[in-house]
């Protein structure tokens, strides 16, 4: 897709989300207004009293899991707005977890985020580095291939932004250079990674994986694999 058309579709779908939080808003008020019926009603008798206040619960729960899901891709529909924009890598990370965590969880994979204790500002593509980082999260959970997790930490090393990737599980040890370079889901990644100036390597220590974003110099000693 053009960068105009990109940025067409993200309006629309801000647009949309919009319009459904107005709906769930609606919802929310009418479901709160029969909990305020239930209330006055306490002291007479009222048939089914338990199954309506529990009714009223489930929906309440409902429509706040509907605003956050719906605020998530918002947020994501926004990502869309600027070719290039500065941004923190910070919510890019959490923004991308939130997005991918129902991918991670229907192969039986735990996927968490760690934020870092401070901003860490990048100016770049907010659309197509969570489109890399969810197509290296694909291909991380595909070579898994049985229960296991992930946890993605933001940190800003000597004035470099970086992503570490730690696995853990069962399966972990299935994250290999190797197993991952099979999905054509890496390929993506890569390609992606390239155009966008982010470097990554593998490594044998606890963080298995490490995203270098452009902004900063990678620390001595650490320069990444092709």
């Amino acid at each position: 897709m053009k960068a105009n058309e990109v940025a067409f579709f993200g309006k629309i779908a801000a647009s949309v989300t919009h319009e459904l939080r107005n709906v769930l808003a609606v919802i929310n008020e009418t479901n709160g207004l029969m909990a305020d019926f239930l209330v006055m009603m306490r002291e007479s008798p009222f048939p089914y009293r338990e199954k309506f206040q529990r009714s009223v619960q489930k929906i309440e729960e409902q429509v706040r899991r509907g605003v956050e899901i719906t605020s998530r891709f918002n947020r994501f529909a926004h990502s869309m707005d600027h070719a290039c924009t500065d941004i923190d890598l910070n919510l890019v990370m959490t923004q991308t977890v939130s997005l991918a965590q129902r991918l991670a969880a229907l192969r039986n994979v735990e996927l968490k985020g760690q934020v870092c204790d401070h901003p860490i500002m990048l100016f770049t593509n907010a659309f197509r580095t969570q489109m890399a980082l969810t197509m290296a999260i694909e291909s991380f959970i595909g070579s898994m291939s049985g229960s296991g997790s992930i946890l993605m930490l933001a940190r800003d090393d000597l004035g470099s932004p970086c992503l570490d990737f730690y696995f853990g599980g069962e399966s972990c040890e299935k994250v290999v250079k190797e197993a991952v370079a099979k999905f054509g889901e890496w390929q993506e990644f890569e390609e992606l990674a390239s155009s966008l100036g982010m470097l990554y390597r593998w490594q044998a220590s606890d963080a298995g994986f490490v995203i270098f974003f452009p902004g900063g110099q990678i620390p001595e000693g650490t320069a990444p694999s092709e």
